[in-house]
Order: structure tokens, then C-alpha cells, then sequence
């Protein structure tokens, strides 16, 4: 049975999903009755069909096609700033390479965080774009299009021949590499058994093992084809292009795994034709295609080796049924809902809507009242953790050079311990969910555990001493990376199928924004700000980005206890009512 809207007032969102092949209830229905009737399984009838396929060949290949595309975009990431989503492994590398740029261009401590802001402001916009196309398109559109724009935009970096046009090209990655994380995230959830979410947290492995990649490419790469960081004549381009070399591995690298993965230049038609990726079926239910959800939920069940299961299949089987409702017309947070389900002046009105006024109807959903809480506090820790994170990130291997006693190798190699620390961070995470702390003191503990190694840090640094150095770094690492990884597998859990993509796009462009005011009129939020607050601070003290990381941390982790303990558990409350597919 569907819930549907019979408001047809101004403003009102008419809701049905799958109409033709579900009765919607009686006007007399009592919608808060309805909802009193919750069985004890409060599964939708397309729970149970995925948990029946179950985990199998082809849940596990689409894990490792969203892994390797986090992993190469965490490569691709470094050699311009880190940033903690599929990103990763550029966002490492452009971290890496900050330093050396700053020689190569002769840019000023006071200007050479527009590098990184850069880079996070194309996160910003791909995040919400490839979010909000994820869920109008399709998430296989948005899956396999973000991963072939990293690959030609990261090919391009490398032969930036200015400091603006560097600028320019990592914008343009950033907005592509900015749509994976939450594309990919939700795609992989969507296929995903209740039994089997945890294992969406577990993706952070791959994060990480990005930044290990690119930190080996660098050590190798960087050091002898770079100018002295003690060196007292100017620096000669010729002699630094080191960080070119870099960028232009990464790029191959990244058209390299996309055999695995679409997200790749060379590879994208090679990955079409070596594995066929379906839409996902709940996107299909909730935009009024369940004849497709139960094709695609077949030829899933053929792969995975149980074609008895897939004729078993009907069209009863894709019923997601929506559970929550609103008198204000809006389903909150719910597994109903895609098509208009009214007159066909109704429809016809709701074919001409634009693009961007859908967009902004699925923006609005998420902020009804009964969720405009939650909504609010998960976007403000996202936006706090980025802008700690990237504050320490983006400037590490600076902070290690600015001690005066490190070469180029050392710091390289210090980067490298602080992101082979961070590895085991996404099986830590996956497993802490599982325990009695659940996902919302895992989430907060880890956040505070990350700025406590912050406090260490600075105290290493002050007292010049390499092994507490080294400690506090593999600490930051890990405890940041099971923040990450609790971070990014539950948040799809919170929202519905329906606004997932959307969601989860903003909360994702609201952490890039920390880091590149400049390009949105002053909405200072994320990723974007904090490269530039982080050189102004440097001006002040090399502990000062450390401090303001610090408190960024602890505001971050108060977001995260005020969210109630019934948010996330597998998309459902611990009520037992579904509050999200």
C-alpha cells in the first residue's frame, strides 16, 4: 500500500510510487493509524527481495568498482589538499604537491591557499550537482560520468603551465571529483542487504589506501626532481617538476584503475563492457519504474548465481512502501513516493517543472520540520570535520618542512606513516558500529580521539621530537579515518531513497565549502575556507591551523551527540518505524 497526498493547495507535493501496480488507501485512512499498524518487521517488500539475493558476486564487484573510485580520487586529491571523500587520493596529492607549487610559482604564504580552495570549491558544486543528478538521472549516470571527468581533468592538471590556470584546471576536477563520494556511497547502499550496510563503512579503506598511493608516488617522484627547501638562490621551474610528474601519474594511474571502475579515461568503455552496472532498484521504484526494478533485481540475482530466485521475482517484490507523511504534503524521510499522482493537469504541470525547481522540492523534503533537526546537525558536522581535517591536512606536509630540519624525503616519509596509520581506521569503524556504542558515540568518539592527537601534535612539534611526531601523526590518521568511515556509511542511511542523493550531495558540498570562500559570495562553510584560514594562521604560529582544527573537531563532535540515538540504525529508528531506504 502507498501513502499519497490528497492536498492539492499551493506548495503541496503530491506523492505515490508505483500507482498503477499498488493501491494507494481510502481518503478515510487515518495516516497516524497506519503508521500505529507497523509490523515487527518493518521491512518494505523490496527489503526483503535484497536481503533474499543477498550479499553475492555482484554486491561484492560493486564494492570494489566504488572502492577503487574512492581510492583513486583520494590519489588525485593528495597532490592538491586531502580531503576525506572518494577524492582522497587526488585530494593527498594536492597536499603533497602544495609546497612545491609554492616554490615553482613564487606564491605567497598569504595566497597559496587558493590552490586548495580551488580544488574544494568544484567539490562544493559537483557535490550538490552530481548529488541532485544521482537522483533525477540515476545514480549509474552520475557513478560512471564523475569517474571519466576525474580522469581527463586530472590529466589536464599536470600540464598547468600557470598558478591561475593550475587553479582553473583543479576547480574543474574538484567538480568532478566532488560528485563521487555521494554517488557512489548511495549506489552502493541502495544494492546492499540490511545485514551487509556496515560494509558501506568499510569503503574508507580504499579513502586510505589512496593517500598511501600517492604518498609512495611522491617519495619516488617528488625528491629528486625538486628544488631544496634550504636552498638560498630561487628556485629554477626546470628543476621542480616534480609535482608535475606526479600529477601526470596519478592521472594515469586513475585511467588505469578505471578497468574496475568508470571513473577513468581510458578505461570507461572498457568497464561497460567487462561488467554491467544496473540502476539501482530503489531509484527505479521511487521515479515510478518498478517493471525495470524488477528487471534489474533479476538479472542481479542471475549474477550472483540464483536464477531459480530470480524467476521467483514479481512485480509485489519492488513494492517500498512509504511509512512516514506529513500534513504539510511532504514525505519525510520516507521509502515512498515518485511520480505526481493526480490529475492529468497535475501531471502535465509537473513534466514542465525545471530541473533546478525539482532539485530544490527534494531540498525542501529534507527540511520539513519533523527532520529539519537532524538535516541541520548532519550537515554541520560534516562541515565541521572538513574544515578541521582539511586546516591540518592541507598543511602537513608544510608544517613538517617549516620545522627547518626535515628534507623534502623526510616529510615525504612522515606523510607516508601518518597515511598508512589511517588504513586500518575503515575496519575500525566498521566494526565499532556493531558494538553497543552504535554509530552515534563511534562517530563522536572518534571525532574528540582526533582532536586530542591534534594536542599532541603541536606538543610533538614544540619539543622537535620525530617519534612523538610520527605517534601523533599515525594517531590523527586513524582516529580521522574511522570518523570518516562511520561518517560516510551512515549518513545515506539517514535519508530516503528518494532525497538520498540530494542529501547527501549538500552535506558533501557544505564540507567542501570550508574550503574556498571566495567563489560563493561570502557563505563561508567548509573545505573552501579552511586553506585560506589556515595560511593566515600561519602567519600567526605554525600551531595555530592545529589549534583552530582542534576546536573545529569539538564542534563537530557536539553536532553529532546532539543527534538522537534512533537516527541511522539501517535506515530505521529503534522504534522499528522505517525511516529510510
Amino acid at each position: 500500500m502507498v501513502l499519497s497526498s490528497e492536498n492539492t493547495e499551493t506548495g503541496s507535493l503530491e506523492l505515490s510510487t508505483m500507482s498503477a501496480y499498488f493501491p494507494a488507501p481510502d481518503a478515510e485512512d487515518d495516516v497516524e493509524h497506519l503508521l500505529d499498524d507497523v509490523p515487527d518487521d518493518p521491512r518494505t517488500q523490496l527489503d526483503k527481495t535484497i536481503d533474499r539475493i543477498g550479499m553475492g558476486s555482484y554486491q561484492w564487484t560493486l564494492l570494489c568498482l566504488c572502492g577503487f573510485g574512492w581510492m583513486a580520487d583520494n590519489v588525485g586529491v593528495s597532490a592538491d589538499r586531502d580531503l576525506a571523500h572518494l577524492a582522497q587520493m587526488w585530494l593527498q596529492a594536492v597536499a603533497i604537491v602544495l609546497p612545491r607549487v609554492q616554490q615553482h610559482f613564487s606564491v605567497p604564504d598569504s595566497q597559496i591557499g587558493v590552490l586548495s580552495s580551488a580544488m574544494f570549491a568544484g567539490m562544493m558544486f559537483g557535490a550538490v550537482g552530481w548529488g541532485a543528478c544521482s537522483d533525477l538521472l540515476g545514480r549509474s549516470t552520475a557513478f560512471n560520468a564523475t569517474l571519466f571527468f576525474t580522469a581527463l581533468f586530472g590529466t589536464l592538471a599536470s600540464f598547468a603551465h600557470s598558478y591561475e590556470s593550475l587553479c582553473l584546471v583543479l576547480f574543474s576536477l574538484g567538480s568532478a571529483v566532488g560528485g563521487s563520494m555521494p554517488t557512489d556511497g548511495t549506489l552502493l547502499l541502495e544494492h546492499m542487504p540490511q545485514h551487509k550496510l556496515h560494509l558501506v563503512t568499510a569503503l574508507s579503506f580504499f579513502f586510505s589506501l589512496g593517500s598511501v598511493v600517492a604518498a609512495l608516488a611522491a617519495l619516488v617522484l617528488v625528491p629528486p626532481n625538486s628544488c631544496a627547501t634550504t636552498a638560498t638562490v630561487p628556485c629554477d621551474p626546470a628543476l621542480n617538476q616534480g609535482w608535475q610528474h606526479l600529477l601526470a601519474a596519478l592521472g594515469v594511474l586513475t585511467s588505469l584503475s578505471s578497468r574496475t571502475r568508470p571513473k577513468t579515461l581510458v578505461m570507461f568503455l572498457a568497464r561497460i563492457a567487462l561488467f554491467r552496472l544496473h540502476e539501482s532498484p530503489r531509484f527505479l521504484v521511487h521515479a515510478g519504474r518498478p517493471g525495470e526494478a524488477l528487471e534489474a533485481l533479476q538479472l542481479i540475482a542471475h549474477f550472483n548465481g540464483s536464477p531459480d530466485l530470480a524467476g521467483e521475482l514479481k512485480l509485489a517484490d519492488v513494492d517500498d512502501t512509504a511509512v512516514v507523511f506529513h500534513d504539510d504534503g511532504y514525505e519525510a524521510i520516507g521509502g515512498g513516493g515518485g511520480h505526481n499522482r493526480s490529475t492529468s493537469t497535475s501531471t502535465s504541470r509537473g513534466k514542465e517543472r525545471s530541473w533546478m525547481h525539482r532539485w530544490a522540492v527534494r531540498v525542501r523534503m529534507v527540511l520539513v520540520p519533523e527532520w529539519r533537526r537532524t538535516t541541520l546537525l548532519v550537515w554541520s558536522a560534516w562541515g565541521g570535520m572538513a574544515l578541521a581535517f582539511t586546516m591540518f591536512n592541507v598543511f602537513l606536509p608544510k608544517l613538517l618542512e617549516s620545522s627547518g630540519t626535515k628534507s623534502i624525503e623526510d616529510s615525504l616519509w612522515d606523510v607516508l606513516i601518518f597515511t598508512l596509520g589511517g588504513c586500518p581506521g575503515a575496519l575500525v569503524g566498521a566494526k565499532l558500529i556493531l558494538t553497543p556504542l552504535g554509530r552515534r558515540w563511534s562517530l563522536a568518539g572518534s571525532t574528540i580521539l582526533t582532536a586530542a592527537f591534534c594536542s599532541l601534535f603541536i606538543f610533538a612539534q614544540n619539543a622537535d621530537s620525530s617519534w612523538a611526531t610520527r605517534i601523533s601523526a599515525i594517531g590523527i590518521g586513524l582516529a580521522s579515518t574511522t570518523m570518516w568511515a562511520v561518517l560516510y556509511g551512515w549518513t545515506p542511511e539517514i535519508f530516503a531513497t528518494k532525497v538520498r542523493g540530494t542529501a547527501c550531495g549538500i552535506a558533501s558540498a557544505l564540507s567542501r565549502m570550508w574550503v574556498a570562500p571566495s567563489f560563493l559570495l561570502g557563505l563561508l562553510i567548509g573545505g573552501i575556507i579552511a586553506p585560506l584560514l589556515g595560511a593566515a594562521l600561519l602567519l600567526i604560529s605554525r600551531a595555530a591551523p592545529v589549534y583552530a582544527s582542534m576546536v573545529a573537531f569539538l564542534f563537530a563532535a557536539g553536532c553529532v551527540l546532539l543527534l538522537s540515538e534512533d537516527v541511522g540504525e539501517g535506515g530505521r529508528n529503534k522504534g522499528g518505524r522505517q525511516e529510510a531506504h
